[in-house]
């Protein structure tokens, strides 16, 4: 059983990212899926979701590319935009990216006061993925509406990007330039949860597991109950969705913790992800569906664990 610690740590993490409101991520981590758990949103310090300009009329610094199709950023006197703003370079007919989806990009990001490279999907020769609930506020709201095909513009104000704080080669204050290429999105919701079929099956003596498909579930202990002493995987529900595979990177929500003790859960913080390499429990169950896993206690004193997973989505590597 692979996916204990691995699925303990995710829900710990997203939960402390839950309760900070400043962002923290190097510049590399800024958009890229390999420092997303990181790249917090900034959407804490601004109250509400931002203005989006998406038709910008004033001067924006002039991006070029050369023949392998690599952009470089030619500076502009005038002074930055106080919005998020978007200008499309080239329009593509692919789907709208949803709010929160899960996109594939490649990107290169410029300071605004001097035109220098600060990082770059390009350089690195390979597309980056994440999630939009993952990343600063200026990638979260900027590329959500655009479409798979596009090629943008984004102008990030400090405060939808890193704020006052130094990021690594980001000075603090600095307006931030991107040009992205949407290569693919996926929306994650709840929607394939509520097409699931119940199963039925017998849970361990002393748990019950409430709560509607497609909504939030609860455990229930009775007292005095034990855990049992071997691991389990029971389907809860069965979903309609494809079957996840060994290149799939996964996408859920969780509720769990220790038996009998308290539940943590991530419904409202965000869903979660994880490669299916590091879930192998979850290898030829359905999208859509409601999973159980049990846990007993172990030689290194950790607590018996329980763990509900509605799958949501699944991606190809």
């Amino acid at each position: 059983m692979k996916f204990r610690t691995p699925v303990l740590l995710a829900l710990s993490a997203l939960l402390a990212l839950a309760g900070c409101s400043t962002p923290t991520a190097t510049p590399e981590s800024s958009p890229s899926a390999s420092g997303s758990a990181s790249a917090e949103s900034t959407t804490g310090t601004t109250g509400t979701p931002p203005t989006v300009d998406r038709d910008p009329q004033g001067d924006l610094p002039t991006i070029t590319f050369d023949g392998a199709g690599i952009p470089t950023m030619e500076t502009t006197p005038t002074d930055p935009p106080a919005d998020i703003s978007v200008k499309t370079l080239k329009a593509g007919d692919g789907d709208e990216v949803a709010e929160g989806a899960y996109v594939k990009v490649n990107y290169a990001g410029f300071l605004w006061s001097d035109g220098s490279q600060f990082d770059s999907s390009y350089d690195r020769g390979e597309s980056t993925s994440f999630s939009l609930n993952q990343v600063v506020d200026g990638w979260k709201y900027g590329l959500a509406g655009t479409r798979v095909g596009d090629q943008v513009q984004i102008v990030v104000p400090p405060v939808y990007g890193y704020g006052d704080q130094d990021s690594g080669t980001i000075p603090a204050g600095s307006t931030l330039v991107f040009v992205v290429d949407v290569l693919g999105s996926t929306a994650i919701t709840t929607d394939a949860l509520a097409a699931a079929t119940a199963t039925d099956a017998e849970l361990p003596a002393g748990l019950t597991v409430e709560g509607d498909l497609g909504s939030q579930p609860s455990l229930v202990y009775a007292d005095g109950s034990t855990a049992p002493a071997e691991s389990q995987i029971i389907v809860l529900s069965e979903g309609a969705g494809a079957e996840i595979t060994e290149a799939d990177t996964v996408f859920y929500h969780m509720v769990g913790g220790d038996w009998g003790g308290e539940t943590e859960v991530d419904w409202e913080v965000g869903y979660q992800q994880v490669p299916s390499a590091n879930a192998i429990e979850l290898l030829g169950k359905k999208v859509g569906s409601r999973v159980l896993l049990i846990y007993p206690a172990d030689e290194s004193n950790t607590e018996a664990q329980v763990l509900v997973l509605d799958l949501l989505a699944s991606v190809p590597a």
